[in-house]
């Protein structure tokens, strides 16, 4: 088995264990908390799906509309949830009108792009999410300290993964660009693999200790 597929079926194993795990914490914590479990539900269902067709050798691009739109509203609602400022709530609350009527825009103008990967997509559902995690750093310094490795895993990889998308986007299939290419796709699974990794981390540090508890009084 070659490097590329261990890193995605690790990073599969990785997202599937991150579920499980917040799933087994949620009912005991907040309304983000429970957003972050369906998301990751949300990306298992996505990965799995796309696996699924991949293996078959069916298109599998439209899936990406799906995820890309599905990880704006989940985080959004996320921050929305976490953010102490109103007037940072109020932001979020406009970009979820904004946003989801620019993207269907897109689909009702070229209807053809939805078989297609839409780089345009990716930067508009994707740079409110980044904006939202740079507001939240700042917030840090003055409120709780929980979230902080989700926050940093978010910015990581959405910073990284829609940089990558647009250098890929702009290489050709030809020659000793489509190694490029390859090379821009398997980065990106690295990352997406510490993103998660981070997210582990996370449920290990604040979220550990409250179901320890938990199972030790029932025992």
């Amino acid at each position: 088995m070659n490097p590329f597929k261990i890193v995605i079926y690790f990073g599969h194993f990785v997202l599937l264990l991150n579920t499980i795990l917040y799933f087994k914490s949620y009912r005991k914590n907040s309304v983000a908390f429970k957003i972050i479990c369906f998301y990751l539900l949300f990306s298992l269902t996505i990965q799995l799906w796309t696996s699924y067709l991949s293996y078959y050798k069916t298109p599998n691009l439209f899936l990406s509309h799906y995820y890309f739109v599905g990880q704006f509203l989940l985080l959004s609602f996320f921050y929305k949830n976490i953010f102490e400022i109103e007037i940072k709530k109020k932001l979020v609350k406009l970009c979820l009108i904004v946003i989801p009527v620019l993207v269907l825009l897109i689909y009702i103008i070229k209807p053809n792009e939805y078989y297609q990967f839409n780089l345009i997509e990716v930067i508009i559902t994707s740079l409110p999410i980044i904006f939202y995690s740079f507001l939240h750093f700042f917030e840090n310094l003055n409120f709780s300290k929980k979230f902080i490795y989700i926050n940093s895993g978010i910015f990581i990889y959405l910073i990284s993964s829609t940089f990558l998308f647009s250098v890929g986007n702009f290489v050709n299939d030809s020659g000793s660009a489509k190694n490029i290419k390859r090379y821009v796709w398997f980065l990106n699974i690295i990352l997406y693999l510490i993103y998660q990794i981070l997210i582990f981390i996370e449920w290990y540090k604040n979220f550990r200790k409250p179901f320890s508890l938990q199972k030790s009084i029932e025992k």
